[in-house]
């Protein structure tokens, strides 16, 4: 903070290089207070968002990551040693790529400043990552998201190592399941249904696998977090999702994901009336699936408004959990019945995709909702003759729109414009050129003002730019439709 500046003799310091120094001095010392002072100020306050709806400050969740899954790893000190069974900086480059934040769901997700969060792995954080299997796992998860979810040389190189270090650990008589090897597996299967959708059966032994080795935890009183359990459940209605593999685990064997109907609650539980004209021909259960799906998205909107209710009261995400595992149940009785219906199958992807986009909470990624968007359009298209959409254009309509979206790569954005303004421009005439005519007839599906308007009126507005709302016309709609009886 302080120089000494010496003299020959007591008039020495009026020089005039003597007292250019210790005006530079002065200067940088004053510069480096007003710095510091400056940065002790910001501690002391948070940027808030204002809600021009409610004029209340916008509650974010982005926190609730850290208090979700602990302990994150750094990406500044993931290896101060140099002791990874591999190549340190390059895993530390992976995590810096932005396709990292949804690289590892749902076993694991990279937050701000490259801190990775490992789900059920609070306890053994500092060695985690020397395990070769899960180095390379993590490595070979992380390098295919990197080249969007097409495998490379790296992919391979890392693969081979997770499966050779697998076999060398359940070959092992006196094996001791650790969290990081059971991490490693769910990760495995992971890679696969990204990548190999037709090897069905492999993605159901690593599953089986998995759920073996659970279980002789259990067998042998040995600790393991909750949050596996949790995380191979959620692989599990995956895979099943993605590649049609038999369900291992179900959400009648979880006590949290069993979703009962409670009076308590006050939620509503109503058909949504676009499904009136398709729901009778359809297994009943869909109905009620239905019913659950519109009660949450009223609970979400609620817990959003003014009058929110304390998100612990109700776990959102357990909900999920057991109306996303009914889905993909429907889905697997549907594509093993000799008659497969596609516009259902589309009905029950772009439901699952509503539901996923309800509330991401830590997991931001992409890759979910567009494999969903994509198999719900293609179904789509697969009917593009079919003359049960004379009857039933606001379904037809409802289902484009939600895979543009709330799809989130803009290819399959513009995919579904194309289809609404040329595909399927005879059935749909009409019915979305107005924002205030289609938002109404969207309404009468499945509906979350909080997690989906938003995102229907920036669609509509790309396909419309010259119709775009303006905030004071938006403003007023919304405080309209809110009073609305």
């Amino acid at each position: 903070m302080f120089q000494f500046v010496t003299a020959a003799h007591p008039g020495g310091t009026k020089g005039k290089e003597e007292q250019g120094l210790i005006r530079r001095h002065a200067i940088r010392v004053g510069i480096q207070r007003k710095r510091e002072a400056n940065a002790q100020k910001n501690r002391n306050f948070l940027p808030v968002e204002i809600d021009i709806k409610t004029g209340r400050p916008v509650k974010r969740k982005q926190a609730a990551c850290a208090t979700a899954l602990t302990k994150p790893i750094a990406v500044s000190r993931l290896d101060p040693f140099d002791s990874l069974p591999g190549n340190g900086e390059r895993l530390r480059t992976l995590m810096r790529q932005k396709s990292a934040k949804h690289a590892g769901e749902p076993v694991f997700c990279v937050g701000e400043a490259g801190k990775i969060f490992f789900q059920g792995m609070d306890t053994i954080f500092r060695s985690a990552l020397s395990d070769p299997t899960l180095f390379h796992a993590l490595s070979l998860i992380l390098a295919l998201a990197a080249n969007r979810d097409v495998p490379n040389v790296e992919c391979l190189r890392h693969r081979g190592a997770v499966l050779k270090n697998l076999r060398a650990r359940m070959s092992d008589q006196a094996l001791v399941p650790q969290v990081s090897t059971l991490s490693a597996m769910l990760l495995l299967i992971g890679y696969e249904y990204r990548v190999d959708g037709s090897n069905a059966n492999s993605i159901a032994i690593h599953i089986r696998a998995v759920n073996d080795v659970v279980n002789l935890t259990k067998a042998s009183n040995v600790a393991i977090s909750e949050v596996i359990g949790r995380a191979l459940f959620w692989q599990d209605v995956y895979s099943c999702l993605f590649v049609g593999t038999t369900r291992l685990l179900s959400h009648r064997e979880y006590a949290g994901f069993r979703c009962i109907r409670d009076p308590g609650l006050s939620l509503t539980y109503i058909l949504p009336s676009g499904f009136l004209p398709i729901v009778p021909s359809l297994p009943s259960e869909f109905g009620v699936l239905l019913e659950d799906l519109s009660a949450l998205c009223s609970f979400v909107d609620t817990r959003f408004g003014p009058s929110a209710v304390p998100i612990h009261e109700f776990p959102i995400d357990d909900f999920q959990a057991c109306i996303e595992s009914r889905i993909v149940d429907l889905l697997s009785e549907s594509r093993s019945s000799k008659e497969a219906n596609p516009i259902y199958q589309a009905c029950l992807f772009a439901a699952f995709l509503c539901t996923y986009k309800l509330s991401t909470g830590i997991w931001e990624g992409c890759f979910i909702p567009e494999f969903c968007a994509t198999q719900a359009l293609e179904l789509v298209s697969s009917t593009k003759d079919d003359p049960i959409w004379g009857n039933n254009r606001e379904l037809l309509l409802w289902l484009l729109f939600v895979c543009g979206a709330l799809a989130e790569r803009r290819p399959i954005r513009l995919r579904a414009m194309v289809m609404i303004q040329s595909l399927f421009r005879d059935q749909v005439e009409g019915v979305h050129e107005e924002w205030i005519r289609l938002e109404g007839r969207l309404r009468t599906f499945i509906w979350s003002q909080h997690a989906m308007e938003r995102r229907y009126r920036w669609f509509w507005e790309e396909m419309y730019p010259e119709k775009r709302v303006s905030k004071v016309e938006a403003l007023y709609h919304d405080v309209a439709m809110r009073h609305a009886p």
